[in-house]
């Protein structure tokens, strides 16, 4: 049963006001009992309890049912439930909008330096150190592509309905840092922003090529990056957080993206010292340990 708070569902909440009719709907719930049984077992009269089921029918909570040869009735519960709506949300319902982003898809590539490259799942597009080859349409195939300083920027087109309010976003994306050849212990820093408002900062650990990745194609140098770690971007109502730690107290109100057409993750290698840059490495569902490309994972309420 649903109801409100207007005076059509005053009837539910007075069926409700009693101590006795709260009782008389727990005992008929779990078992079939006549009204005369039923004063019995409470020890008041007949007359009390026809009164008490009288106003339970009344508020469509219980009816009346015959036995098999019509001679006894019984009161039987015509709900499980009730819900009540009241004129305001506190928690709305949220709905979630999936984007898979390939590797390649970047909107703009700034500033990148060597060491760099991508390759596709099949072979390195243009060469190594190649800046040019970011601006190849063939960056489109990428699989995997690294540099050691750049920006670089994905853009997702803000599909909400015309009453709808991000409430939460989240990115999933495979990343390492970057180091000719490999290095599994080689630190970078890498800032985020959303729609140009700077939301944090994380640190990836090293480039690594221990073992091949899970997905890593044969032809690939086992020398090379082989896989990164998974990384989770959320920015929802308390912070900004990778991996469920907090980087910043960025909030999702603070980016006012009901008010923008687009939805843009920038990625920026920041110096770990002075002039010292770890790099980035980012890893298609066709390289690296994990079956994905960029995930982006939008949260919004009506």
């Amino acid at each position: 049963m649903d109801i409100d708070i207007s005076p059509n569902s005053l009837r539910v909440y007075q069926a409700l006001d009693s101590e006795v009719r709260l009782e008389i709907l727990e005992i008929i719930s779990s078992e079939t009992i006549t009204a005369t049984e039923l004063a019995q077992r409470m020890n008041i009269s007949k007359a009390a309890i026809s009164k008490n089921l009288h106003i339970l029918e009344k508020a469509n909570i219980i009816s009346f049912k015959k036995d098999a040869d019509n001679r006894k009735s019984y009161p039987t519960m015509n709900i499980d439930q009730i819900n009540i709506h009241f004129p305001q949300k506190i928690f709305p319902e949220y709905y979630k909008k999936t984007y898979d982003i390939p590797i390649g898809n970047y909107f703009a590539i700034n500033q990148v330096m060597p060491s760099c490259g991508l390759a596709s799942e099949n072979a390195l597009i243009s060469s190594m150190d190649d800046v040019n080859a970011f601006f190849s349409v063939e960056r489109f195939r990428s699989q995997i592509l690294w540099f050691t300083q750049g920006t670089i920027e994905y853009i997702i087109p803000n599909e909400l309905p015309e009453d709808g309010k991000i409430e939460m976003i989240e990115f999933e994306l495979e990343m390492a840092s970057e180091f000719p050849l490999s290095n599994n212990n080689w630190h970078s820093k890498i800032g985020f922003w959303i729609n140009d408002t700077f939301v944090g900062e994380t640190e990836l650990p090293g480039n690594y090529s221990d073992v091949q990745g899970n997905y890593t194609p044969d032809w690939w140098p086992e020398k090379f990056s082989q896989y990164g770690l998974l990384k989770h971007l959320r920015i929802g109502e308390l912070d900004t957080s990778v991996d469920s730690k907090s980087i910043s107290d960025v909030k999702i109100s603070d980016l006012h993206l009901s008010d923008s057409k687009r939805l843009a993750l920038k990625m920026s290698v920041l110096p770990i010292e002075k002039d010292t840059y770890g790099g980035l490495t980012l890893f298609g569902e066709h390289f690296g340990n994990h079956r994905q490309n960029i995930k982006a994972n939008v949260y919004y309420s009506e």
